[in-house]
């Protein structure tokens, strides 16, 4: 039976973090597997090295997100109040995005493979393993977070806009529409092969 802290869990990854939660904890269990293995200090130095290649490609992405919804705010016709709002916010939040995936790096620069090694360990002195993968996940949750901000505005502008008619609402509406019915699809696939293999190894929400 689910408890009310796994049901809690449960809403808060999947509704607020997109899944990024669950997935980003299941990685530094594998992190804390293979730092055990007898490989261990190359394996911790192949993961920081993977897990920088991620953050620099986020930045990327963070930046054109910015970029992006700083620009469509000059749309004409003037944006309705909504769908400006909403791609200000994204903006914003993209910028913010960036600073952590800044941040991050030079910060963990310091920290030396064994004490990465410690840092994933279940039960560690330092930090609770579920908040660094929270923290590790945020600009993944922020990435995602400003691309759905960017799409509500788009719907938004697309209900509200004049476009001359609504033959081409409707060309606009469908490919938006499937992008988002595919989303769904997606988040809910994600969520049932999350289940499944928490069940498998017997993980618990916190």
């Amino acid at each position: 039976m689910m408890t009310f802290m796994n049901f809690f869990w449960r809403f808060f990854d999947n509704i607020i973090l997109l899944q990024m939660g669950s997935t980003y904890k299941a990685r530094l269990r594998e992190f804390s597997h293979i730092s055990n293995g007898g490989d261990g200090l190359r394996a911790i130095e192949d993961w920081r090295k993977e897990q920088q290649a991620e953050w620099d490609r986020l930045s990327t992405a963070l930046a054109l997100l910015a970029t992006m919804n700083a620009a469509i705010m000059a749309i004409t016709p003037h944006a309705p109040n909504f769908a400006y709002s909403a791609w200000l916010a994204a903006a914003g939040l993209s910028v913010c995005g960036v600073f952590i995936v800044q941040y991050f790096p030079i910060k963990a620069f310091s920290i030396t493979d064994e004490d990465m090694g410690a840092l994933v360990q279940h039960g560690n002195p330092y930090i609770n393993t579920t908040l660094l993968a929270n923290s590790v996940a945020s600009p993944v949750v922020i990435a995602l977070w400003a691309s759905i901000l960017f799409v509500a505005g788009v719907i938004d502008y697309i209900i509200q806009a004049d476009l001359n008619g609504a033959r081409y609402k409707i060309f606009a509406a469908i490919p938006v529409g499937f992008g988002v019915a595919s989303v769904v699809m997606t988040l809910v696939a994600g969520e049932i092969l999350g289940r499944r293999v928490d069940a498998r190894y017997g993980v618990g929400a916190v």
